[in-house]
């Protein structure tokens, strides 16, 4: 996408569109594990997703030999966090996996934050959880621990990702580290149920994918950098944690995913908290580099 094609766009329209095509194709995807289970849809996203980014940005061989202390273990971080929600999402609804993943951001939040209310927030969002992991159709212990990897998995991806941001220049660091990822997953995947090669090589399945990858990884970050070169930091996190409803309604629209009261309840108890621990007051401005990468501060799926 063009930034200029995208410049006269409302900020917060953009990033609410990255995240709507996140969750359509995050929707795609597991309907792509009847043919290829999760670990093939994962490693075909991650290969396609990587060519793409690394087609669109170039990035310099030298900046992998420069920065590979770090794009490694970001790499290592991303592949993990795609293996988990690809399976999570094969077992649990949608919205419930993308619920349950925002855990690890709010504990972040809670270990990172000095406010006694950033407490209170992920206490309510405790329960939020506790709540939906005592409902019904809640009884696959895979898919939970999978969905809270995935959160666990989301925190490092933060983390690192900042780093990344403000050692590698543009989007360089994000294809680097999806390419270092492709390359941890070829032969993370036989071990975790890799259906044959020609059934990954089809021309079908080959077109779902490249679909999945342009909706999970191409659109939604575009938007997401125009977006946030607009933004103040502070409202592009409270935006973003509309994600657990999106992905629930989405689930609803094109997986037929009917979360019960109880578990309404629950996402909106985990997304009060995260919208309550992101509206910090404004920090003193203070000279800082300029280098605002797009990485997710959710869900990168």
């Amino acid at each position: 996408m063009r930034p200029y094609a995208l410049g006269a766009a409302p900020a917060p329209l953009l990033l609410l569109t990255g995240m709507v095509s996140l969750q359509f194709g995050s929707a795609f995807a597991k309907r792509l594990f009847e043919e290829t289970g999760p670990a093939g849809a994962t490693l075909l996203r991650l290969i396609i997703a990587a060519a793409l980014l690394c087609l669109l940005s170039r990035p310099s061989p030298r900046l992998l030999r420069t920065h590979w202390r770090l794009l490694l273990p970001y790499g290592a971080v991303f592949t993990v966090m795609q293996f988990a929600f690809y399976e999570a999402t094969s077992r649990l609804p949608l919205g419930v996996v993308v619920t349950l993943e925002f855990s690890g951001p709010l504990l972040l939040a809670a270990l990172t934050s000095r406010r006694a209310l950033d407490r209170l927030w992920v206490a309510v969002a405790a329960v939020g959880l506790l709540v939906l992991g005592g409902t019904r159709g809640m009884d696959d212990p895979v898919g939970l621990a999978a969905s809270l990897l995935t959160g666990a998995a989301l925190t490092g991806y933060i983390l690192l990702g900042a780093r990344v941001g403000r050692a590698v220049p543009g989007g360089s660091g994000l294809a680097l580290g999806l390419a270092v990822a492709a390359v941890l997953a070829l032969p993370t995947a036989p071990a975790l149920g890799l259906p044959s090669p020609a059934v990954l090589l089809e021309p079908g399945v080959l077109g779902a994918a490249l679909a999945v990858a342009v909706l999970t990884t191409v659109i939604p970050f575009s938007l997401e950098f125009a977006a946030l070169r607009r933004l103040p930091p502070r409202v592009f996190a409270v935006l973003s944690t509309v994600e657990p409803v999106i992905a629930a309604l989405v689930g609803l629209a094109l997986l037929g995913e009917r979360l019960s009261p109880a578990q309404w309840a629950a996402v909106l108890c985990v997304v009060a908290a995260a919208v309550g621990t992101a509206r910090r007051p404004p920090a003193p401005e203070l000279p800082a580099p300029a280098d605002r990468s797009p990485h997710r501060k959710n869900g990168v799926h």
